[in-house]
């Protein structure tokens, strides 16, 4: 057994398909065939159920890849701890998050400081939120989702506020606050309901016996605000996403009660902390205080 065989098997598991694991692993599809077999016939065990192309793990599978993520996991401190040997101010920084807004305000006063730095952005999926607490694969998790579990810990940044959004042309507009029992008849423009803003401002508006009619159901959150400056209807926006020097739209305050959410970080106990990624965090901390700051002046 060897690590190639081991790469070929993680890279297999996490896809559970044969086609996009020799896609990703650039070899032919009948080569990781064979690789996959040989690891089998090798330790003398089925490793997976199959069917066609699409395969699953069976409980030999499952036992291999929790051992095997232990082993890609020290890889990859050791990979940090060697690319540390490099500079402080160089490196790569992983980051999981749903905040696009945020993330790219964070980034970019981040970037100035650490020029060298290469990053990534992972979406906040159940997938790789679990690939993080479970095996530390990513530097950091930034998200407004409560999780409770012994390897992470979950450090709050910000409580923000949730506001609505609406056209200048709006005559609600005019106000610089609203009640939603006020909106009855008015088109809401959001996410849809896979994604945990929409079911958290679903929630709250089910708690105020509101029921917001969504005429235009979106996957990317950019493209909610441009479809409200174009009049098209209203929208919920969080307080880290408001520009209040944008035109055609206001932001207004809900007065149906405390809509707000907290913005956490979750860092890895277990996982070897990077000078960068160090760094990162205090980043975080003095970002989200100088907006604090700001909003109290």
């Amino acid at each position: 057994m060897d690590f190639i065989k081991l790469k070929y098997f993680y890279t297999t598991a996490n896809l559970e398909n044969i086609s996009l694991a020799a896609k990703e692993l650039f070899i032919s599809q009948p080569a990781l065939s064979k690789a996959i077999s040989n690891l089998e016939a090798e330790l003398g065990m089925d490793l997976f159920f199959r069917s066609g192309k699409r395969i699953s793990l069976n409980e030999n599978g499952r036992f291999l890849l929790r051992r095997v993520e232990r082993i890609f996991s020290e890889v990859r401190d050791l990979e940090r701890e060697l690319g540390e040997r490099q500079g402080e101010d160089s490196g790569n920084l992983s980051i999981v998050t749903t905040l696009p807004y945020t993330f790219t305000n964070i980034l970019d006063y981040f970037s100035k400081q650490f020029p060298s730095v290469k990053w990534q952005q992972v979406p906040l999926s159940k997938e790789n939120l679990q690939q993080f607490i479970e095996y530390g694969k990513y530097d950091v998790c930034i998200t407004t989702e409560k999780i409770d579990h012994p390897n992470v810990e979950c450090v709050p940044l910000f409580e923000e506020e949730i506001f609505l959004t609406v056209p200048t042309s709006y005559d609600e507009a005019n106000a610089g606050k609203i009640d939603l029992a006020e909106l009855v008849d008015i088109p809401f423009i959001g996410l849809t309901n896979q994604y945990s803003f929409r079911q958290f401002t679903d929630q709250f508006c089910n708690s105020i016996g509101f029921t917001p009619k969504y005429q235009i159901e979106v996957e990317e959150a950019t493209t909610i605000l441009q479809f409200v400056k174009n009049g098209r209807g209203v929208a919920f926006t969080p307080e880290t996403s408001v520009n209040i020097y944008e035109d055609k739209i206001k932001h207004l305050k809900i007065i149906n009660g405390k809509f707000t959410r907290t913005i956490c970080l979750l860092k890895h106990h277990y996982l070897y902390p990077t000078k960068i990624s160090e760094a990162f965090v205090t980043h975080c901390h003095r970002y989200f205080q100088e907006l604090i700051r700001i909003n109290n002046l």
